[in-house]
Formats: C-alpha cells, structure tokens, sequence
C-alpha cells in the first residue's frame, strides 16, 4: 500500500506546513474575489459616479472621463489583493499559535492530513487512489512507511463557541486541491463531529465562503444546515465576501449513543 493518508492530531512543527498550505488556499482564491468585486453594484457605481463628477464639475472629455474605468479597475484589483493578503496574515498567525488555541484543554483539539506516497511520482496525487484512514487504524494495519515521503495536505480544529451555550465551532477545514475528492474531507470533518459528541456539545458550526461551494456541499451531505448568510467586510463595502454559517445539531441520544458505542460516525 504506497499511497496512504492519516488523519492524526496535530503535534509540533505542524504548523510550518499547515501555514503555507492554507495561505496558498487563500491565494489562490484570489482571482475568483477578484472577478466578484469586479462586477459588484458597488464598483459599476463608483465608476458611474467618478465619470459624473469629473464631466459635470470638472468639465472633462467624455473620452477622458471614460479613463475612470481602468482605475476602478487596476483600485479593485488591488483592493482584493490586500484583503487576501490579510485574511491570509490572520489564518497565519492562528496557525502559529494551535498549541494555545487548540491543544491547551480537554474541549478542542486540531487534527492534520497527512499523506504518506513514494518520494518520486510520475503523476500528479489526484491520478492516484489513496487509502484514507484514522490514527489507530493505522496504528492497528502496522504499515510500513519508513521509505515513504510524507505531506501535510488537510486541516480541520474544533473550538468552544464563546456565541452558543454547549456549542462547538470548526474551523480551518482545508484540503490541498491535488487531494480533494478522496474522502479526505469527509474524514476530518467526521473526527471533528465525533469529538462533538464525544464532549457532548449541543451543536457544532462551521463558516465557508462564497468561493468554498465544494466544502459546502460536503458538510450538507454530513447533516450541516443552513444557519445564516452575511457578508463580511474586509475593506469597505467594496472589498467584502459572502459567508455561509452553517449549524450541526447533535441530538441527546446522540451522545448516549457516542459514549456506549464510540465512533458511531466515522
């Protein structure tokens, strides 16, 4: 078995991997945020009203005025830039600090992907099936893999909520693109929920981003609701993003049924 991933709780020096990994996903989400605030209400208004003030006021050429276009342009483009590059500075220095945030009680944990495969591949991961597995299924199958290359390549966390009483937030679930649509996801998301229950938390929530459809898809499949939809503002009105807050509500007998018959979800 050469291609293998483990979903293991995170451990020191994690964090190296984890940081990069996530702010290339945030990056590369860039020229999507760039695209949507391109063609936002907001920016057609602010060229609208560029061009009225320099013609009406100022008395300028029409042709002239038409030069505001690429400036609302080149303003935008810049603008998503920055708020990526922030979001980006706030993940990373989260990520820096899991051990206070995540690991330093009983009621929130972090967990890693990582991926155990030949160090030399002729083919990019998504051409190859891996086997998706826990920790101690792992430990039980006694694999091999001292010969074996290995990469962080998902994350998910669960914290208290300081907002719901007995509620759960999950947060930073992320799998590099080579390797979605393995299970991957599914799993971190299912050992997230478990630990819910096995904490007993009333609920646990999770937020994804307009430009997140495929993990949204993934936690409706695992019972996710539809919570709320806001916008979060990154600078101004004009450099902002659609959140989903999506909710998880764990029963009673759930966690009756968690604590005699453990890992009832994985």
């Amino acid at each position: 078995m050469s291609h293998i991933v483990v979903i293991r709780g995170y451990k020191p020096g994690d964090e190296l991997y984890c940081r990069d990994m996530i702010k290339d996903a945030i990056m590369t989400s860039f020229n999507s945020a760039f695209i949507a605030n391109l063609f936002k209400e907001v920016t057609f208004q602010l060229m609208i009203l560029c061009a009225a003030i320099m013609f009406i006021f100022f008395g300028m050429p029409f042709t002239v005025c038409l030069l505001v276009i690429p400036i609302v342009i080149f303003i935008t483009y810049a603008g998503t830039y920055l708020g990526c590059v922030m979001i980006a500075a706030e993940t990373n220095q989260e990520i820096t600090n899991v051990p206070r945030i995540y690991m330093s009680n009983a009621f929130s944990c972090f967990w890693v992907a990582e991926a155990f495969q030949p160090y030399l591949m002729m083919r990019e991961p998504k051409d190859y099936h891996y086997t998706i597995m826990t920790e101690q299924q792992f430990r039980d199958s006694k694999i091999d893999v001292s010969s074996q290359a290995r990469v962080i390549v998902g994350t998910v966390g669960l914290l208290k909520s300081h907002k719901v009483e007995k509620g759960a937030w999950i947060k930073r679930l992320h799998v590099e693109k080579k390797y979605r649509r393995k299970g991957v996801g599914s799993l971190l998301l299912s050992i997230a929920l478990q630990f819910a229950i096995d904490e007993g938390y009333s609920c646990a929530d999770l937020v994804t981003s307009e430009y997140a459809e495929g993990g949204r898809e993934l936690c409706f499949k695992k019972g996710f609701e539809l919570k709320q939809m806001y916008h979060k503002q990154v600078i101004g009105p004009m450099f902002s993003y659609l959140l989903y807050e999506l909710t998880y509500q764990i029963k009673e007998e759930n966690n009756y049924y968690s604590r005699t018959h453990p890992k009832n979800i994985l």
